[in-house]
C-alpha cells in the first residue's frame, strides 16, 4: 500500500468501553463523564504535537445497559433491535469523548474541531458466525423467560450457569467501514474523529448496494484495524487497563511481550497462551494490521501512552 509523504503521523487509538464505565461504577452521567475526560487527558497531550487522530471506542457494559432498559420498559415502550441499541451507546458515548476532548484542547489554548461519526460496518451474511452465535449480550433469564423470548422473538439463548441463560448473538468479522472515506477527509483536514465505537453498526449490503441493519456485535479492534488500514494509519494503538500483553496471564508462567514480530504474534495466536475473550482479538487485530498495512501496533495502558508511542512501554507488534 502506497503511503503520503505527508509528515504529520496518522494515529488511530482504540479505547476500552471502560474509558466511559467500569463494572462496578455506580453508573451515572456524572461518573461516565469523569471517566471520559481521564482518558482524554492523554489524547489531548497527542493533539498538542499536530497529529491526525481518529479515535475509536468499545461500547461495553454501556450498550448491555440499553438492552436491560429495552427490556424492562418491554411491555410499555416497543424494544429496539440490538443494531439501533449499538448506534445508541455509539453516539451517546461518543458525545461524552467529544465533549471532553474539546473542553480539554478549549482550556489548553489549543483549538481542534472534534467530531463523532456513527459508522456502518457491513459483514457478511455467510459469516460461519451467524450459525454459531456465541457473543453474550443483555440480561439473564430463567428457563421460562428465555423459552418464551426464544419462541417469540427467534432468539438464541446459553445457559451460563446457575440454571440462568442469556442471549447471544453473532460477531462476524468486519468486511467495509461504510464510511471511511468521509472520515479520512475529516481527519486530513485537522478534525478528530470519534468512529466505530462498539466496532459500528453491522449492516449487510443488498445486491442493489442499499444497506441493512442487523442483530450483531463487531469486535471493536478487528473494526479499528480495518478502519487503520483504510486511512493508510502509520501506528494503530489498542488501549486496555493492564500495562503490556502478557503470556499465560494470570498463571505461574505469566510473562510480559514487550515486543512481538508479526511471526511472534501469529505462532502465540495458534497457541493457548492468550485468552479468547480479552487479549487475543486485541493482538490478532494488531498483527493483522502491520501484516497487510505496513504500519506498528502498539498495546498499552491508556496513562502510558505516550510512553509507547515514544517506543518504552506496553507491546509493539513490528513487522
Amino acid at each position: 500500500m502506497t503511503r503520503t509523504t505527508d509528515t504529520r503521523r496518522t494515529l488511530v487509538i482504540a479505547l476500552g468501553g471502560n474509558a466511559i464505565l467500569r463494572r462496578g461504577d455506580d453508573g451515572t452521567i456524572t461518573t461516565q463523564f469523569a471517566r471520559a475526560d481521564a482518558s482524554m487527558q492523554h489524547i489531548a497531550e497527542l493533539v498538542r504535537a499536530g497529529d491526525r487522530l481518529v479515535l475509536t471506542h468499545g461500547n461495553g457494559p454501556v450498550v448491555g445497559n440499553i438492552v436491560l432498559r429495552n427490556e424492562a420498559a418491554r411491555d410499555t415502550v416497543p424494544p429496539m433491535p440490538l443494531y439501533i441499541a449499538g448506534a445508541d451507546s455509539e453516539g451517546g458515548i461518543g458525545l461524552m469523548l467529544q465533549m471532553s476532548l474539546h473542553n480539554r484542547l478549549h482550556l489548553s489554548g489549543v483549538p481542534r474541531p472534534v467530531v463523532s461519526v456513527i459508522t456502518q460496518c457491513v459483514v457478511d451474511a455467510d459469516d460461519p458466525a451467524f450459525t454459531t452465535p456465541s457473543k453474550p449480550i443483555g440480561p439473564y433469564y430463567d428457563a421460562e423467560g428465555a423459552e418464551h423470548l426464544r419462541a417469540e422473538e427467534g432468539w438464541v439463548f446459553a445457559e451460563e450457569g446457575d440454571r440462568s441463560w442469556r442471549r447471544v448473538v453473532a460477531s462476524p468479522h468486519p468486511r467495509r467501514i461504510v464510511e471511511a472515506e468521509t472520515i479520512r477527509r475529516l481527519a486530513e483536514q485537522g478534525d478528530i474523529v470519534i468512529a466505530a465505537g462498539g466496532g459500528g453498526v453491522p449492516v449487510l449490503e443488498r445486491a442493489d448496494g442499499t444497506l441493512e441493519g442487523v442483530d450483531a456485535v463487531i469486535d471493536k479492534d478487528r473494526a479499528t484495524a480495518l478502519l487503520a488500514c483504510d486511512l493508510q494509519a502509520d501506528t494503530l494503538v489498542i488501549l486496555m487497563e493492564e500495562p503490556t500483553v502478557f503470556a499465560a496471564y494470570g498463571t505461574p508462567q505469566q510473562r510480559p511481550l514487550q515486543q512481538l514480530t508479526v511471526a511472534q504474534a501469529e505462532a502465540l495466536l495458534g497457541g493457548d497462551e492468550l485468552a479468547r475473550g480479552s487479549i487475543r482479538p486485541k493482538v490478532e487485530a494488531c498483527a493483522r494490521f502491520v501484516r497487510d498495512c505496513g504500519g506498528r501496533a502498539l498495546i498499552c495502558a491508556v496513562d502510558s501512552l505516550e510512553d509507547a508511542l515514544a517506543g518504552s512501554a506496553g507491546t509493539q507488534i513490528l513487522p
